[in-house]
């Protein structure tokens, strides 16, 4: 008995099989031949799915952290200034006749091809959070809107962590697991940045 092949049966499920070519594999089907039968019931899967594949969209977000996991990874191959710290609470003097500080919060202060980067880290609500709020501003031109500053945290092998985009004060919020070797690279008017992450104690 002859059988059909994959591109009459492709055919046969999307619907381009001449009429007479349809007929002939119906009417085979019919006289009990079980592996067309299964035949027909594979391709017939196959264009469903194909069908369904039309339909599906990405979500917005998905697109949005792939295309940034892509940039964050781009940012590390280009010419970025590393800040230097310029303050830190760390290494502030303690008052006369404390022993200790047992600081809930870090304030750390970066400068970088005239932009300050100035940095609050917080425990977050969870264990092994990290809340990091932040404002950029440019040292040069302080009146200037800073509208649309991108800031990224990531790793030291180029995985993407966290992402936060800074509102017309330059001003950002954004929380994280902690890990070791994090880096923020931090994109404004032309200008990338590339902000060593302290370790919060």
């Amino acid at each position: 008995m002859e059988h059909f092949s994959e591109q009459a049966w492709a055919d046969f499920a999307r619907g381009f099989s001449a009429l007479e070519k349809t007929r002939g594999i119906n009417a085979h089907i019919v006289s009990g031949c079980l592996s067309c039968k299964n035949a027909r019931h594979f391709w017939t899967r196959i264009q469903t799915m194909a069908l369904a594949e039309r339909t599906y969209s990405v979500p917005e977000n998905v697109v949005r952290l792939a295309t940034l996991e892509f940039t964050a990874q781009q940012k590390r191959a280009e010419n970025c200034t590393d800040a230097v710290v310029i303050f830190d609470t760390l290494f502030r003097p303690l008052l006369a006749g404390v022993r200790g500080d047992e600081a809930i919060a870090r304030h750390v202060v970066y400068d970088a091809e005239g932009l300050t980067i100035d940095l609050r880290f917080d425990r977050g609500p969870q264990p092994g959070k990290v809340s990091v709020v932040g404002q950029i501003l440019d040292r040069w031109s302080p009146e200037k809107v800073l509208n649309g500053g991108s800031v990224v945290v990531w790793t030291e092998d180029g995985q993407l962590v966290a992402t936060a985009t800074a509102n017309s004060y330059g001003e950002f919020q954004v929380e994280f697991d902690a890990h070791n070797d994090l880096r923020f690279t931090v994109s404004v008017g032309g200008r990338n940045v590339r902000v060593p992450m302290v370790d919060f104690r």
